[in-house]
């Protein structure tokens, strides 16, 4: 694993053959032929870029993470009412002040089973890790169980998949309060955070 700024060879070249401009004499000023460089043995490299975003929008399908994500930012996500719209991250840029900005990335929904592969499973947990921060996006209009419950089972899941990911600092956003079943709920998420 490199660190920034870290340099690496994965494989040295062959020596390289002779162009047509070595093979120029007085009387062969354009040669059409040249050399042809050492043969190199062929391999797969898997490169993984690992920090996509400063801010990981975390939460159920349909929760509003899209929509968000588009109020916020120029991002430009697919948004339809129904689970597993966004099947990868969409990521825009926040812009405050004058010249200051962050990354967001919209993660796919996450359902209870994700770490054992249900859902978009391990593909959406792994979006999480290349981030600085996750904003847990509650969903209050839809029957989840309570918003404890819900912040319960997405930190659970992300627990299970790499509980060093639970250190990182972390928000809990309740979106649709307008459509808010019982404000009880509320209160045992304050409780809980």
């Amino acid at each position: 694993v490199l660190q920034d700024g870290q340099r690496a060879v994965i494989q040295k070249g062959g020596r390289g053959g002779r162009g047509n401009a070595r093979f120029v004499t007085a009387t062969n000023r354009a040669p059409r032929y040249c050399e042809e460089g050492e043969q190199i043995e062929p391999f797969r490299v898997r490169l993984e870029l690992k920090m996509i975003a400063d801010v990981a929008i975390v939460g159920f399908p349909n929760a509003g993470k899209s929509t968000l994500i588009s109020r916020i930012s120029s991002a430009t996500p697919r948004i339809e009412d129904y689970a597993f719209t966004t099947l990868h991250p969409n990521l825009g840029v926040v812009t405050y002040d004058q010249f200051s900005s962050f990354v967001v990335a919209d993660i796919p929904g996450l359902i209870e089973g994700a770490a054992d592969g249900k859902g978009l499973g391990i593909r959406f947990l792994r979006h999480i890790e290349r981030t600085r921060m996750l904003l847990h996006l509650l969903d209050g209009a839809e029957p989840h169980g309570s918003l404890l419950k819900e912040l319960e089972t997405i930190r659970g899941e992300i627990r299970r998949f790499n509980d060093r990911m639970l250190d990182r600092a972390y928000l809990v956003v309740v979106n649709k309060m307008d459509a808010l079943h019982q404000d009880a709920d509320l209160d045992e998420l304050e409780g809980w955070c």
